[in-house]
This record gives C-alpha cells, structure tokens and sequence, in this order.
C-alpha cells in the first residue's frame, strides 16, 4: 500500500480506538461503516458515537428502494463503562472487533428484523484530510480516517438474505465538532469492484471553499487538490446527481458520476438545527460503473428555504 504526498497524516498507535479527551477539554470519537448495493437498490450505514463523558448511541439505516423514507431505521442512545474501548466493544445489539490496526474490523448488528454481520479489509491505507492541501479544519475533527475495503458477509431484512463480497468504506473521526461553522458540505465515497476509489469532501465556512479527499489508481493513494463539482437536487432538496472532476496531486484528473436511487435525513439535533442528507448511488469513475453514497449537510432553516422556493 502507498500513499503519495508528504504531509503527516498524524495517526498514532491508539488511532482506532477510543480517545481520551485533551487537558481541560472534551471528546468525541464517531466510526461509520457503508456499503452500497445499486444491483439491489439498498444501501446501508451504521454510525456510532461515543463522547469521553461516557455517552454512546448509533444510527442503522438501510433505504433505497422507497426513495425518502428508510427501509429500516434504529437508532439507540445510552451509557457505557468509561474502560469501554474500540478494538472490542458491544452495545445494544452492535459488537465490534478491530483484529488489526486501521486495516480490518469486525461488524456484527442484531435487532428483531435486521441483521447484518460483515469483516472489512482495507484496500489502501487510511487516509486523513490532513494530508490533503487545504488540511482538516478544526471544527470539524481532530483527525479523520477514511479507508475504502472488501466487504464480505450478509445483511437480513426480515425474510431477505444479501450476501456480501465487494467493497465498502468506513471513517472514524476524533475531536469535536461544531456544527454551527460549516455554511454546506458534500461528502461522497464511490469505488469499482476493479479497485478504483474516489473520496471527496468539499466545504464552505467563514465564506471560503475547502476540498479534502483522495483516489485510488493501481493500489496507489492520491490525496485531492480541489474537486470541480455541480449537484442536481429534487424539488425537496434531496440529491439528484453529482458529477466531479478532482484534480490531485500529480496533476491528473479523475471522472466522476453519482446518480442516486434512494436519500433519507438524519436530523442531527444541533442548535443550527443541521440536517444530514445522505444518498446511495449509481456511479462511474472514468466511464467504469460502480457504487457510492453522496452526503450533503445544509443548515436546516436554509434547507427549508431552498426547498419552498424551488416548489413555487
């Protein structure tokens, strides 16, 4: 695995585990695994927090077929012991294993019509947002890791049994994160069973433009420069499509369309009152199909805006 550029990532030996907060401050780590099913019009994410103060909770969601609203949701909130750590964890229904640093986990999530059980094994490093140009904003995280790996198992919904072997992604961010700065982002995954990957991130805050990311060509890690982009939206403001040109660090540029099939919102009850669209699709990389999941966050009352007047 090789990862061009030469800006230090930052990770350290306890990376994927649970941090601990800075003197006088506080913490919060969040994990995130999605895998997206075009051929089944599914997709599924699990997202889970944990905050030094001892709080947790996660989010499963799989939609798709029914457009705006979720096949299945749950979500949970609670308590966990303060040695509660990352490499083996369990709560409410939701185990994880990490047999090995930033390179494999094991997922495992039980309720009365979901089930889902899948291993992750990278593809390419874990990549963090410092190592792109314009860095990691420190509203947003500490430090992130995206990683993009083969994802094998299965998912049952109710009666409905989806085996598993293709690729996947997942993130864990560490450090708290002010909702309230960012004016809009968008977020997108996108990769080919051939072993392409595209991950971007483009934000505006303070009234400036940032882009983080990276692409994967011949097992090569490629941090992004700035990313060329224009979103198509439903009436509602959910996502249409996306087409990006990312420039990178050599000098190329890599192709890319997402056509969703499926969006729901995750409300983050934040006092901007943030809302977190999130959109499984259809993609290309180069003109080669492939699967993705676009984000976009917006604050909610411009959200609200938006959408009344494109319904005039």
């Amino acid at each position: 695995m090789v990862t061009l550029g030469d800006i230090d990532p930052g990770f350290g030996p306890g990376d994927d585990g649970r941090h601990g907060p800075e003197p006088g401050g506080r913490m919060r780590d969040s994990l995130f695994w999605e895998l997206m099913m075009p051929d089944e019009q599914l997709g599924m994410q699990i997202y889970l927090y944990l905050t030094d103060r001892g709080r947790a909770g996660y989010n499963v969601v799989v939609w798709g077929e029914h457009r705006t609203e979720p096949v299945a949701l749950r979500l949970e909130s609670g308590v966990v012991e303060d040695s509660a750590d990352l490499d083996a964890f369990a709560f409410k229904g939701l185990t994880l294993k990490q047999p090995t640093l930033r390179q494999s986990c094991e997922v495992q999530f039980r309720s009365e019509d979901i089930n889902i059980d899948f291993n992750f094994e990278a593809i390419h490093d874990a990549f963090s947002y410092r190592s792109n140009p314009d860095g990691l904003p420190d509203w947003f995280a500490q430090n992130r890791l995206e990683q993009t790996g083969r994802v094998t198992g299965f998912i049952e919904l109710g009666s409905r049994r989806i085996e598993w072997d293709r690729l996947g992604h997942r993130d864990h961010s560490w450090g708290m994160r002010d909702w309230g700065v960012p004016h809009h982002w968008k977020w997108f995954i996108a990769y080919t069973e051939s072993g392409s990957v595209v991950n971007g991130w483009i934000w505006i805050a303070y009234g400036e433009w940032g882009f983080g990311g990276y692409v994967v060509k011949d097992g090569v890690t490629i941090p992004v420069k700035t990313i060329d982009h224009h979103a198509e939206y439903n009436d509602d403001m959910t996502q249409q499509r996306l087409e990006a040109h990312l420039l990178d660090i050599t000098g190329e540029i890599t192709h890319l369309t997402m056509d969703s099939f499926g969006a729901v919102r995750l409300p983050t009850h934040d006092p901007t009152a943030t809302v977190i669209t999130e959109a499984a699709c259809a993609v290309t990389i180069n003109g080669e199909a492939g699967a993705g999941q676009f984000e976009t966050h917006w604050s909610g009352a411009y959200l609200q805006y938006l959408a009344q007047r494109r319904r005039r």
